[in-house]
Parts: structure tokens; C-alpha cells; sequence
């Protein structure tokens, strides 16, 4: 059995809209429930979502397709997922934690992302793509065998690291017993203070754990919509999957 712990409790400031972010419309849908609709299809039916900012007004969209967990001060994706840690049953159990900004997201890489996470026994699993724009995404480091061995932030690369165009865009599947053994290992970011989940990765691997990772074929699926005009590439990219 898996859980689903969706991160939606940002404001989405450059969507230039009244609304939170993951209310904001995609194809004539809030963009949360897109995603939500992907789990659904994918047969994960214990979903929740962690609001903040305008929180109310996603309760009130969602209603009883998901169950709510606050995060009453946005300090990061890590300290997002620490709020589950008393509200979600994760013992013994996967947690999927995905981003709340991307609808493009398919029930059928749910499913894919799940299988390969059960069946190779990671402790970490994420998704990744080679990405044929430039997005300030980590870079994932693999040794000649193709096995991760880091993750870098945008900000941390080397200019040779900066090369490397599969990234990771924060679609992940835990063993939720590892999840909230070592999440609150993460450190807060120097320059801001905030927590970020991707800091659990080398944590992980520094413990012993195994780490893998899932290259899907479209990248656009991975991406988080920040403004109108990616609200507009996506339709278009949507529209032309479905016609071809």
C-alpha cells in the first residue's frame, strides 16, 4: 500500500493571479486536481495534501478527495513532508511526495515509478528526464555504472556539472520508514534558512541506502508551471500528445 503526500502550499506569486497556485485553471481544471486525478487513476487512493497559503480555499475546491495537512510557515520542501510525519500512516508503508505546480504528471508514470521502487528495494526512488531546456533544477551525478551517486543543486554545480541535462524536478517514492528516520537530518539552507528534501538524497547514500532513479521519455511531465505563459506551453503540449 502507498500513500500519496502532495505539496501545495505555495503562493505561485509569478502566476499573477488572486488564486493559490495549485488552484490555478490547466485545461479547465485546478492544477491540484490534475494531479490528484493521476493518483486516482493509478489506484492510490490515500492522498494528502499539504496547503498553507490560502488554504481554505483548496480545502473548499478539493473537499474529500484528499486529506489536509498544514504547513503553517512555507520553510521548504523538507519541512513540508515533516508535517506528515504525525498525521500519515507511513510505517511499512511507500510515500509518493510530489510537487503540487505540475498536472502533467500520468498515472501511468505513477505506476511505472512504483513498480520499479518495489521491485529494485530502494529506500529513494525518483523521477528524472533529459531536459532540452535550461530549468534551475538539480543535476543527478551517476558513476560510470549509472548508479546515483549525488545530487546537485542548480546553484552548487560545477561548470561541468552544469552540462549534464538529467535533472531531477522533486517526483519522489520512499520507504516511508526511511523518509521520517532521516528527514530531520536535513540542514537548512545557508542563504535562505528553508528545507530542502532533495538534501535527503546524500544523507541516503552516506547511510547505506539505495537510491534509484526512473528516466522517463517527456520531461514536459516533470516540469512545475510558475507562470501564464508555461500554463500555455503545457496546454499546447498536452493537446499534441493527445493527437499523435
Amino acid at each position: 500500500m502507498s500513500i500519496a503526500l502532495i505539496l501545495a502550499a505555495g503562493k505561485g506569486t509569478r502566476m499573477r493571479s488572486y488564486l493559490p497556485k495549485p488552484l490555478i485553471s490547466f485545461k479547465e481544471k485546478p492544477i491540484v486536481i490534475h494531479i490528484i486525478e493521476a493518483f486516482e487513476k493509478a489506484e492510490i487512493k490515500n492522498i494528502h495534501l499539504v496547503v498553507g497559503y490560502e488554504a481554505n480555499k483548496i480545502v473548499s475546491t478539493v473537499e474529500d478527495r484528499a486529506k489536509y495537512i498544514l504547513q503553517k510557515n512555507q520553510n521548504g520542501t523538507a519541512d513540508a513532508v515533516k508535517q506528515a510525519e504525525d498525521t500519515i500512516d507511513w510505517r511499512n508503508k511507500n510515500v509518493f511526495v510530489f510537487v503540487g505546480d505540475a498536472p502533467l504528471i500520468t498515472a501511468e508514470t505513477i505506476r511505472k515509478l512504483e513498480a520499479h521502487h518495489s521491485k529494485s528495494g530502494a529506500s529513494c526512488t525518483f523521477l528524472t528526464a533529459i531536459f532540452d531546456i535550461d530549468l534551475p533544477y538539480a543535476r543527478v551525478i551517476k558513476n560510470d555504472a549509472g548508479i546515483v551517486i549525488a545530487c546537485i543543486e542548480e546553484k552548487n554545480a560545477t561548470k561541468e556539472q552544469l552540462k549534464i541535462k538529467e535533472l531531477l524536478s522533486s517526483h519522489y517514492i520512499f520507504k516511508g520508514d526511511d523518509l521520517f528516520k532521516f528527514i530531520h537530518k536535513i540542514e537548512p539552507d545557508q542563504n535562505n534558512g528553508e528545507y530542502y528534501l532533495t538534501d535527503i538524497i546524500p544523507i541516503f547514500l552516506s547511510n547505506g541506502l539505495k537510491v534509484e532513479t526512473l528516466q522517463i521519455e517527456h520531461y514536459q511531465e516533470l516540469v512545475g508551471l510558475n507562470t501564464p505563459e508555461d500554463l500555455q506551453w503545457a496546454e499546447e503540449f498536452s493537446t499534441s500528445i493527445q493527437t499523435n
